[in-house]
């Protein structure tokens, strides 16, 4: 009489608890490349990031700065809003340039704080002033 598996041996066919499964590291190795792969991508994708907020936290000095413009804005605003000859552009835009200033400063702010890495620290954060550090 005929074997029913065609003469596969057991070991393809065994379950992971079995004793015969000779070929049980199969998996892993076959794996092995593609978890080197995401290994390298995870590396990459975090210093990457951790790069980025290095950066972007290099560029958080300036928005005080932008602070300070846009109360310069809103005067010169004022300034253009009584007397309209005294600058070649309505009034508005420099209300709304000292407007826009300020949400990008606050807006900048604030996303840095949500890109932040997990357990990363501000690295500028000792050049600001002890009123504003995040201790």
């Amino acid at each position: 009489m005929r074997d029913s598996t065609n003469g596969v041996q057991k070991a393809f066919d065994s379950a992971p608890g079995d004793g015969q499964a000779t070929l049980r590291q199969m998996p892993l190795l076959i794996a092995l490349p593609f978890n080197v792969l995401e290994a390298i991508g995870r590396a990459g994708f975090y210093a990457t990031w951790h790069l980025l907020y290095f950066v972007a936290c290099a560029f958080r000095a300036f928005t005080g700065f932008l602070f300070v413009a846009s109360i310069v804005m809103l005067l010169v605003s004022l300034g253009v809003f009584v007397n309209p000859n005294a600058a070649p552009m309505p009034w508005w835009f420099f209300l709304s340039s000292a407007f826009g200033m300020f949400v990008f400063a606050v807006g900048y702010n604030l996303f840095l704080d949500w890109f932040a890495p997990p357990g990363a620290e501000d690295p500028f954060d000792r050049y600001r002033a002890k009123t504003s550090r995040r201790t």
